[in-house]
């Protein structure tokens, strides 16, 4: 498993900005673009047409078997590649929502929330929705699978809270890899 963060600023001096795409959309082109700059520096050389599975999750069609998952925040893009299913979730700092947490996290996550100080719930809350993202990254689910339907919390065969990584101060980053 690899994985590389970039600042989006710095993308776009490399890269240029195509002011005819929405923000969220140059955003994803950028980090198209990072990952296969990446691919050509490693000296990977094949035809990276991106095609989605049934549910959403990008690959390669003429390369399948190198995964890849991208996250992105309102300052940096996140990158992971590896041999297995992978998923990355890159977050600035979130403000703990309590109600947010008690309708779309697991009922274990939620009380946890409700246990620690209340000066911890930022840090907490941030790492379990990093975690949960790159969880339904990595298995191609998606939110859409209901983010209430697992814990990450509780250790699972799928998921290892080592996969969690702090970028800085005000970034999370979580990786997902299924074993």
């Amino acid at each position: 498993m690899e994985y590389f963060v970039f600042k989006i600023e710095e993308c776009e001096k490399n890269f240029g900005v195509d002011k005819t795409l929405s923000r969220p959309k140059q955003i994803s082109l950028l980090a198209k673009q990072k990952l296969l700059s990446i691919l050509k520096e490693k000296g990977l050389s094949f035809d990276t047409t991106i095609a989605v599975k049934e549910k959403g999750k990008p690959y390669f069609i003429n390369f399948p078997h190198l995964h890849f998952s991208i996250s992105h925040s309102s300052t940096h893009i996140a990158l992971a590649l590896d041999d297995k299913e992978i998923g990355i979730d890159i977050e600035n700092l979130r403000t703990c929502n309590l109600n947010l947490a008690k309708r779309y996290f697991h009922q274990e996550e939620y009380e946890y929330l409700l246990s620690i100080e209340e000066d911890k719930r930022n840090e907490a809350f941030t790492k379990i929705w990093t975690q949960k993202e790159a969880f339904v990254k990595c298995t191609g689910e998606g939110i859409a699978n209901n983010f209430k339907t697992f814990s990450v919390i509780e250790k699972s065969k799928f998921f290892d809270s080592k996969y969690t990584l702090y970028y800085n101060s005000e970034h999370y980053l979580s990786i997902c890899t299924i074993e």
